[in-house]
């Protein structure tokens, strides 16, 4: 199976896990794909301004448009959970989709493109005016929430939504355990407590900086926080957040120890999903199947997360006695919707770094140098996997990577010093060294050379990755 496919596989396998998936593993026998077929929920539809009877539907030549919603109910929580995030009537007793994700595959497109939405984004809601975007999922699941949040996304990118799928607080949860929980490197720079924890009252995170096993309380946790040091544009942060998360769930599930374990995955997932009446595991094992041996075999998450580009604003409307602080869409955005109606690359920078914010890990292709390291050049491609960095560039020999840099440092592309400071945050004790032009490969921004003289130092320690912003470029 081609690159894309594994990807398509791995990541309907592993999107819900944020609420952003898609929830199927690919053609593992029709056997297990009888079993999973009755888990998934469907939600109602509607007609009116909500639905329509052209709303969502097969792919088309093979190119699909997922929308992945990510609610904040608080339904099918334990007690003591409802009382920590407080109850739906707590919260304002409305639905809102606080994730919201477009994940869009295209075989002439050599990526699948993970889209997010920023939560605040102002646009015209079908039937209701303009607002913030998340407010279109008001009617709820089965109140033609799903379909008027399709119908939003469908008028502001060009693009046909044929599915969507739907996860709340509880299934989220129920996703990250069928997965047995979620490796993750967290850097110091979060520590926000002075005992070194990472701490948000607000969504019940409660960790300590490092690479650790994730439970799924503290995976919501940390895909949901957006109180953290550095977080100079909250729900900026927590997008970067969500799409390093994902990619390092992404990551994980193309190991080959992990694909083999897929199968067992597809009803646990399946059953933590609502989805629209027309979707079918089938549909998935289709797609997978066109998808083949499209890419480079031996390549990894061929995938390309970004965000609608925006900056934030505010402003006064007739019906609210407070001023509303809003997401503005940039006029670029009409480039990337451009680009992924028509099957085009996408343009290089629009929607990969979000104003105020750092990049995401997800969103810096870091290449590995072995200088002679007897074998530490594993463990730092490992902690880059486990970190949600874009690790497509592989591993490859110092003779072969035209770099002349002495020792061990993180040597970044002209241009890419903010985002080698987001690797150093990972790597505490590494020199950043500027590369000269053209030395690295075309789409990698960062290499690190690891030689034998490497003493690795574990993530969340050092003087170099303890408290220190990434100040954007």
């Amino acid at each position: 199976m081609g690159a894309h496919g594994r990807l398509v596989r791995a990541f309907l396998a592993s999107t819900a896990a944020l609420a952003l998936v898609v929830g199927a593993l690919g053609a593992y026998g029709y056997a297990t794909f009888v079993a999973a077929a009755g888990v998934v929920s469907t939600f109602t539809t509607s007609a009116g301004p909500a639905g329509s009877p052209r709303d969502f539907g097969p792919c088309v030549r093979n190119v699909c448009n997922y929308l992945i919603l990510g609610s904040d109910s608080r339904a099918g929580l334990p007690p003591g959970q409802v009382v920590q995030f407080g109850s739906n009537k707590a919260i304002g007793g409305s639905n809102r989709s606080d994730v919201i994700i477009l994940v869009h595959t295209d075989p002439r497109q050599d990526k699948s493109v993970i889209l997010s939405f920023p939560r605040d984004l102002w646009v015209s809601i079908p039937g209701k005016g303009e607002n913030k975007i998340n407010s279109a999922f008001e009617g709820g699941l089965n109140g033609g929430g799903p379909q008027l949040v399709a119908r939003t996304v469908e008028n502001l990118t060009g693009l046909h939504i044929n599915h969507v799928l739907y996860v709340n607080l509880a299934g989220f949860e129920g996703v990250v355990k069928a997965l047995g929980g979620v490796n993750m490197c967290v850097p110091a720079n979060l520590v926000n407590t002075a005992d070194g924890r990472i701490y948000d009252i607000l969504t019940g995170l409660d960790i300590r900086p490092g690479c650790q096993l994730l439970d799924p309380l503290q995976a919501l946790a940390y895909v949901r926080t957006r109180h953290l040091p550095c977080d100079f544009i909250p729900d900026f942060s927590r997008i970067g957040r969500q799409q390093q998360f994902l990619r390092a769930v992404l990551n994980r599930l193309l190991q080959p120890s992990e694909i083999s374990k897929a199968p067992s995955l597809i009803k646990p997932i399946a059953h933590n999903l609502v989805t629209d009446p027309g979707f079918k595991l089938a549909d998935i094992i289709y797609l997978v199947k066109q998808l083949q041996g499209i890419g480079d075999p031996t390549a990894q998450a061929q995938a390309d997360f970004r965000a609608v580009p925006g900056s934030t604003a505010t402003i006064t409307v007739s019906w609210s006695s407070i001023p509303l602080s809003i997401v503005r869409m940039d006029p670029s955005a009409e480039e990337l919707f451009k680009a992924l109606r028509n099957g085009r690359p996408l343009p290089p920078n629009v929607g990969v770094q979000l104003p105020g914010t750092a990049t995401s890990p997800a969103n810096i292709p870091t290449l590995v140098v072995d200088h002679d390291s007897a074998g530490k050049a594993a463990g730092v491609a490992s902690t880059l996997s486990e970190s949600g960095f874009d690790i497509t560039p592989g591993t490859t020999t110092y003779a072969g990577s035209g770099l002349k840099v002495k020792g061990s440092s993180i040597t970044y592309a002209p241009g890419s010093l903010s985002d080698a400071q987001v690797v150093a945050q990972y790597f505490p004790g590494l020199r950043l060294v500027q590369a000269p032009k053209h030395v690295l490969p075309r789409g990698t921004k960062i290499a690190i050379v690891i030689s034998a003289s490497y003493r690795p130092q574990p993530v969340g320690q050092g003087p170099s990755s303890s408290g220190q912003c990434v100040s954007p470029s």
